[in-house]
């Protein structure tokens, strides 16, 4: 996985015109984590909003954007239980909420706000931020 180049959309300011793709390594999942090769993502209002920098004004950048992705599992860390290479998943936009009542900070941990977003080749998720996407 190292040699592969990962290519992402990231944003060097607000507005489409900060928005371009880059080229990067791939990154390597930690032992609780799970490398996805993105296969489709949807641009949400929400997103549109963090671009214009509408609901995010502070955002520090570079920043890569969007929150939903659904992608095949191509390498898990050590500890991984829950998931196998070659699964398709799906991330959980609040990261830390795998189940259960809402956690205090609702927004602590989310993706594409506080935590790097999808517009990218290969994304990581910690193994309890993803789930398993239907057929």
């Amino acid at each position: 996985m190292s040699t592969q180049t990962n290519r992402y959309w990231q944003m060097s300011g607000f507005g489409l015109s900060k928005l371009s793709q880059v080229e990067g390594k791939v990154p390597q999942p930690g032992p609780h984590d799970l490398l996805v090769r993105t296969k489709a993502v949807s641009l949400n209002y929400k997103d549109k909003m963090i671009v214009d920098g509408v609901l995010i004004p502070d955002l520090a950048f570079p920043f890569v954007p969007t929150s939903d992705a659904v992608g095949d599992v191509v390498a898990i860390g050590s500890a991984v239980r829950r998931f196998r290479v070659g699964q398709r998943v799906l991330g959980q936009v609040i990261a830390d909420w795998p189940d259960g009542d809402a956690p205090p900070v609702l927004h602590k941990h989310t993706l594409g706000s506080s935590l790097s977003g999808m517009l990218s080749d290969h994304v990581v998720f910690g193994e309890d931020a993803a789930v398993l996407a239907p057929p």
